[in-house]
């Protein structure tokens, strides 16, 4: 599998550039750092002259978000890994297909499993990466449900529902801005209750939303890496209806 990626890094401060080019060189070779913007103008001259597969994006340029420099370019044809100080923009990022957002300071673990993302993403067939972004496309518009636990009742979007971990006859609702809900039912209560949102049953400990599968991994006895880069498990018929969901042959 070719592993080679070329990226950009945007980010207004020289020495965070810098620093995300050290850790690319030393932990992740095969990606090659072909070029730097740290401003509304810079940023919009080289995503439209170079064509990388991968652009790391500091969410907060000075005062001005990337958001707002993003909704000027027509088109993005290539994957965002966005880089920031705080998670408050994660959710607003989805829009963006961002593969990952990686907290400053950069771990080098996550780093890695950062790029591991785009190399695994760019190693599917044209079939697979429609299907994925079908999915996503359909989160947009995201219908409510209500979930209960000792303090009260919830409303949550389904779309914001990352997936549901079983505990004993327990439910952990885990969502994208990595807040907990514990709910004092079994996981096959909301396998029912969630069938008709895109939530799939892939282990007997996880329910999923396949909307925020990053890719799928048959090495290893099978898994699927989340949108938050959480790797789980997935069982032997877990697996079947899930390629089969997929479209994967």
């Amino acid at each position: 599998m070719d592993q080679s990626l070329n990226c950009i890094i945007i980010d207004d401060e020289k020495k965070d550039r810098e620093n995300l080019c050290l850790l690319l060189q030393v932990y992740c070779p095969f990606v090659t750092v072909i070029g730097e913007a740290n401003d509304r103008e810079s940023i919009i001259d080289i995503l439209s002259r170079l064509k990388p597969d991968l652009v790391f994006m500091d969410i907060q340029l000075g005062t001005v978000p990337i958001f707002e420099i993003l909704n000027n370019i027509d088109y993005l044809n290539f994957r965002i890994v966005f880089v920031t100080a705080h998670d408050k923009y994660a959710i607003r990022g989805y829009q963006y297909d961002a593969i990952d957002y990686l907290l400053k300071p950069i771990e080098p673990k996550r780093l890695v499993e950062a790029v591991n993302k785009m190399v695994h993403l760019k190693s599917m067939s044209s079939t697979q990466k429609n299907i994925i972004k079908e999915f996503h496309a359909k989160a947009v518009t995201s219908p409510k449900i209500s979930i209960t636990d000792a303090r009260g009742v919830h409303m949550v979007e389904t779309i914001d529902i990352l997936y549901c971990m079983s505990n004993g006859n327990y439910t952990i609702f885990i969502l994208v801005n990595e807040r907990e809900i514990v709910i004092s039912k079994n996981l096959k209560h909301f396998e029912v209750k969630l069938k008709t949102y895109d939530f799939l049953r892939i282990h007997k400990s996880y329910l999923i939303n396949v909307n925020h599968i990053d890719f799928m991994v048959k090495e290893q006895g099978g898994y699927v890496v989340m949108k938050n880069g959480k790797s789980l498990p997935v069982s032997k018929n877990g697996k079947k209806e899930l390629y089969e969901r997929m479209n994967i042959l």
